[in-house]
């Protein structure tokens, strides 16, 4: 079987089923996975001799299931703590580390969506849950096995995927909110032809998916990069050059600001930017069709309208009308297409924005809410220093609060032109704010929308 035929076969409903199981039997253990589960052991070992016919070793198809639910949950939440981790080296200067760290934050961004839409990912052998409560093994044919590995394998799943008329099975427009409305919502009306709006729209998000898959895409052109940072000595030249430490915190506060939520929008400013682009593309293909006489603006317009919303900075901000009229920095950062840490962060970023809300989302379809998952995030938050034990947030939201703070601290620092930049000096200045700089996983927390 062809891995594109494979992968339209994959069931979302199957993982949703997993995850029904899991609430009704492993949550109230505080458990994702049973440990009889012959998945959470070695995994990988575990699915080589379930494909092993000479072997008397089988994995049941709610094993299967159940692991892929839990394991979209168990990427997403790593691949922020990656790139947390990748932040913190580049503050530490490290950049070949950070450069390594974001794209592994990439990967298993890309690795937990295809975990929801019933793909797991491992190495030369993949498993599929299909409607029916069937599963099966994925592999290429020998002359192809190499194809099979994990990081050529997760570009060419994704990029099947995205390509797929018939995927996702559940509509990628719902992940994203601008006041309180989501983008299946606002297409609905930004023109009277429901059906092509919406599939123009569906098309431009996943081609923005891929775009932000961009690493995992070079992954072959780029390892020897890679390589060369993660087994050559990096302090043998340029001597004369420093990190720019300044740069670089100011993009990371630009990051910060993008990703910060707003009541029930989670991340009001990074849909926003993605609204407009969204509107702008598709206005221009439905007049390039001669499908529509309205203005962009009369399109904006009659979107919110018909949901009550009449918000005249909102509309500025759609129509791009000046002080509006810049695109943010993570935008820019992500389009250029080069191994460098802040180009990877940025697009790392944008793809872990979207795991986060596919993740929410088989959550809601499995009649979850966040609070059954309290053991998840209670370990999460303690672990990575966001509260302390017994004092976790009654809405993430509040884990803002901090950073809002250090952003603006940090912002006021670097615009005094008498301080010095290197990073000892920052840090002397401002070492609670400098500290709490790295912890972008917080926004992973305030992300989930279920």
């Amino acid at each position: 079987m062809k891995l594109g035929h494979f992968i339209r076969r994959t069931s979302r409903k199957s993982v949703i089923d997993g995850l029904q199981h899991i609430s009704k039997y492993y949550i109230p253990k505080k458990q994702l996975l049973s440990s009889a589960n012959p998945l959470d052991k070695n995994a990988k070992s575990a699915i080589s001799n379930h494909a092993n016919a000479a072997k008397a070793f089988t994995i049941r198809n709610h094993d299967f299931r159940t692991y892929l639910a839990a394991s979209s949950v168990a990427h997403m939440l790593d691949g922020w703590m990656y790139l947390s981790n990748s932040i913190n080296s580049l503050l530490s200067g490290d950049e070949g580390a950070s450069i390594h760290l974001a794209y592994y934050a990439e990967l298993r961004s890309a690795m937990s969506i295809l975990a929801t839409e019933g793909l797991g990912v491992f190495d030369k052998k993949h498993f599929g849950a299909f409607d029916g409560d069937h599963c099966e093994i994925f592999k290429y044919h020998r002359r192809d096995y190499n194809k099979g590995a994990t990081h050529q394998f997760v570009w060419t799943a994704m990029d099947k995927w995205a390509s797929s008329a018939y995927k996702p099975t559940s509509s990628i427009l719902k992940l994203f909110k601008v006041r309180g409305k989501n983008f299946y919502e606002l297409t609905e009306y930004f023109h009277p032809s429901v059906a092509a709006s919406n599939l123009l729209s569906e098309r431009t998000i996943k081609k923005w998916l891929k775009d932000w898959c961009f690493d995992i895409k070079s992954y072959k052109a780029d390892r020897e990069g890679r390589n060369e940072v993660s087994y050559r000595p990096q302090r043998i030249k340029n001597f004369d050059k420093n990190v720019d430490f300044k740069t670089i915190i100011s993009s990371i506060n630009s990051f910060w600001n993008v990703l910060s939520p707003s009541g029930g929008d989670k991340y009001t400013l990074l849909d926003s930017y993605l609204l407009r682009k969204l509107f702008q593309t598709l206005h221009q293909e439905l007049q390039s069709r001669g499908l529509t006489t309205q203005t962009y603006s009369e399109s904006v317009r009659n979107a919110f309208e018909q949901y009550g919303i009449s918000d005249q900075t909102l509309f500025r901000f759609l129509d791009a009308t000046p002080p509006y009229n810049n695109d943010h920095s993570i935008f820019q950062l992500a389009n250029i297409k080069e191994t460098t840490p802040l180009s990877i962060i940025a697009r790392a970023s944008l793809l872990l924005r979207i795991s986060v809300g596919m993740v929410s989302q088989l959550c809601s379809e499995a009649n979850l809410e966040i609070k059954d998952l309290n053991f998840v995030w209670e370990n999460y938050g303690i672990d990575n220093g966001f509260w302390a034990v017994g004092e976790s947030p009654t809405s993430f939201n509040s884990l803002w609060n901090d950073i809002s703070i250090s952003i603006e601290e940090l912002n006021l620092d670097l615009a005094d032109t008498s301080h010095s930049y290197d990073m000892h000096s920052i840090f002397h200045r401002n070492p609670e704010h400098v500290r709490y700089l790295s912890q972008i996983n917080r926004a992973s927390l305030w992300g989930l929308d279920f």
